[in-house]
């Protein structure tokens, strides 16, 4: 039986109760190097880069078209895993650029039939990609601060060529790929896989 207010698919339940063996791997959850990349790129394109555009599903890979990304898009917000894109009117504030934009405790027990439009290896991808946007956030957060203090610090040394290298630098560091980085990048590995949160 559908749920309330939604109407029966076949292919939905077909493609939930058989999911494509060949690619529904455990290990299969996390994002690609390639998908990361496309994913944040577009993002860092956008005139909200922090907040999940209604395409960024289909840009990662994990919808297969951009009507049922921004499907997904529409139930992450509407179930609060997602803060909403701000209206186009407005202008991104310090308070936008800092705040968490993901809500990976939102990920409940419920999550299956909240994106019951999408397969369940598409569910552990957008796992996969929840915790890694909520990992950039708060890498981002971090830069934020960093980049701060050095604006701080050039207010009282105007002109210093260390500081103004160093202000670069982190400018540079907020738009890098994940695969130009030499940290590791969480939910970014090929092959291994995160453990999926158990409920009771």
């Amino acid at each position: 039986m559908a749920a309330p207010g939604r109407k029966f698919s076949f292919n939905r339940l077909i493609t939930n109760m058989i999911p494509n063996m060949a690619n529904d791997s455990k290990n299969d959850v996390d994002l690609s190097p390639a998908q990361a990349d496309q994913l944040l790129a577009y993002q860092c394109a956008s005139k909200y880069p922090r907040h999940l555009s209604g395409k960024a599903f289909f840009i990662a890979g994990i919808t297969s078209s951009d009507s049922l990304s921004q499907k997904v898009h529409k139930a992450l917000v509407k179930h609060k895993i997602i803060l909403p894109v701000p209206e186009a009117s407005s202008s991104p504030g310090q308070e936008a650029t800092e705040m968490l934009t993901v809500n990976t405790g939102g990920v409940t027990k419920n999550f299956a039939s909240q994106m019951a439009m999408i397969s369940v290896h598409a569910q552990r991808k957008l796992v996969g990609l929840l915790f890694f946007w909520e990992e950039e956030c708060m890498r981002w957060k971090l830069l934020d601060q960093e980049e701060r203090e050095v604006v701080d610090a050039l207010k009282v040394n105007e002109g210093n060529q260390d500081l103004e290298c160093a202000l670069e630098a982190v400018r540079m560091k907020m738009k890098m790929l994940p695969s130009r980085r030499g940290e590791a990048t969480a939910n970014v590995v090929r092959g291994a896989g995160h453990e999926l949160p158990s409920y009771s």
